[in-house]
């Protein structure tokens, strides 16, 4: 928040003050007059010094907000991410996050994608057979695939520990 801003309020409330107590030693109405119009000056001054801190907070207090919702979200991707381990699971080279076998829960064994996991994202591999009768693992996110070189029956394992 910026202070000036605060400072600015405190400073028109002021002014404003000594106004008001220097209408009580006036004479004449057009010095009143001209001693209020002062006063309404100071005030909106005030005034709207006010409203720009304020403003200030809010804007602060949402990007707080983003910030400790986007840590919240890291934290979740860095325990999720350690129960997997990269893998090259065919002899045709290419690698994929398999999940491990101590992290397994209630899941069966399945692949995720390397871009996605890197990209902060739990994206599973699905099985696909190719024109040629090949299978392939595919990613249904970022469309990568990894060929297994086998016609058939390759499927996703644990990960040792």
């Amino acid at each position: 928040m910026d202070i000036t801003l605060i400072q600015g309020a405190i400073s028109g409330l002021k002014l404003a003050s000594d106004i008001a107590r220097g209408l009580l030693e006036l004479k004449s109405i057009s010095e009143v007059q001209g001693k209020v119009i002062e006063l309404q000056s100071a005030s909106l001054s005030a005034q709207s010094s006010a409203l720009a801190a304020n403003s200030d907070q809010f804007a602060m207090v949402e990007e707080i907000r983003t910030l400790k919702e986007e840590i919240a979200r890291i934290k979740a991707w860095e325990t999720e991410k350690k129960r997997y381990t990269l893998i090259t699971p065919w002899h045709s080279g290419g690698v994929a996050y398999a999940l491990k076998e101590s992290m397994k829960e209630s899941e069966p064994p399945h692949l995720i994608c390397t871009k996605c996991y890197e990209d902060r994202r739990k994206s599973i591999l699905n099985p696909v057979t190719l024109n040629s009768g090949f299978m392939s693992f595919a990613c249904p996110v970022c469309k990568s695939q990894i060929p297994t070189g086998y016609m058939g029956g390759a499927q996703a394992q644990y990960a040792p520990d």
